[in-house]
């Protein structure tokens, strides 16, 4: 899968059956949508495309709010790649953008950009300045510049409409084992590690570090996790937050794993929170601190034997 960043100047262009949302989550609506846009470029002979916003448009339309995420950056594209894609366009998200009309954002980033064959959506797509582009308005374009036009219906679970938002409340509620039916899958915090200050394994504890890079819809604090490395399954303990401790203000997620020694920067982990134990603390010591995470491993492992099979080692 290849991923370009939007350029206004594009050679080479191939037929192609576009799909274009946030996805934020890759969830069984957004499957259904994008595996749609991937079969139909395959019957057709076409690349399939997908064309992203980065930041979230919410986020510069609304300056001061950050939107918590589902994925980071790297899980997403991991996710898209999965499902067949042969590309997909980043389109950088900026207050002048924010102000196009409907169409001309339609003819600039859709129309213009590719030799466009089919354009799939969903059926709460919107676009242009004030949401005011539909459904309606892309007929009227299909119909000029002679592409056809799908709209994807909305994918029921559990008689709730699968959604983003949906899957953001959950999580918010720590209702971790709801969130397979509509995500399809565990949810998880997915990213490289990262060498971090070396705290943990000075207090005893070494960590694997992530460095979400975006606002996570996860509250911070304390988790018990299972943890996905290198096609082996493994539990530990997941501190997300800002180490109070410390004084630090960037969010991270630090894992211990337990019974586990290698080193592993540089290579992908998934952390799959199970149970939050308990909220991010500030602590008046590093002994106080330590004192609490060796509590933390013991409630962990508890809850482990409890719900969970034996860590695979």
């Amino acid at each position: 899968m290849q991923v370009f960043k939007f350029q206004k100047n594009t050679a080479n262009i191939p037929s192609s059956v576009v799909t274009i949302g946030n996805f934020d989550g890759i969830h069984l609506g957004h499957r259904a949508l994008i595996s749609a846009a991937v079969q139909e470029a395959k019957t057709r002979g076409c690349t399939s495309a997908l064309v992203t916003f980065d930041p979230h448009p919410q986020e510069i339309i609304h300056s001061q709010q950050s939107v918590p995420r589902i994925c980071t950056s790297s899980h997403q594209l991991r996710l898209l790649e999965e499902i067949g894609l042969d590309e997909v366009h980043v389109i950088p998200f900026t207050k002048e953008l924010a102000q196009l009309g409907p169409e001309e954002f339609a003819f600039q980033f859709l129309i213009k950009r590719f030799d466009l064959k089919k354009l799939v959506i969903g059926y709460d797509f919107r676009f242009g300045k004030h949401r005011a582009g539909d459904f309606k308005l892309l007929e009227i374009l299909s119909q000029k510049y002679n592409f056809s036009l799908e709209e994807v219906a909305p994918v029921q679970e559990r008689s709730q409409t699968v959604s983003s938002t949906l899957i953001r409340q959950l999580i918010r509620k720590y209702r971790f084992a709801e969130i397979p039916h509509y995500l399809g899958r565990d949810y998880s915090v997915y990213g490289q590690v990262e060498q971090g200050e070396q705290r943990g394994k000075n207090l005893g504890f070494p960590t694997a570090n992530i460095l979400p890079g975006v606002t996570l819809a996860l509250p911070e604090g304390v988790y018990v996790s299972k943890i996905k490395l290198a096609g082996k399954t493994h539990y530990g303990v997941t501190n997300v937050g800002k180490r109070p401790t410390f004084g630090e203000n960037s969010v991270t997620v630090e894992t211990f794993i337990f019974d586990f020694e290698k080193v592993i920067y540089g290579e992908y982990l998934e952390v799959i929170p199970l149970s939050q134990l308990r909220p991010e603390m500030k602590f008046s010591s590093v002994e106080e601190l330590k004192t609490q995470i060796r509590q933390d491993i013991e409630t962990a492992r508890n809850y482990l034997d409890t719900n969970e099979p034996q860590p695979v080692i």
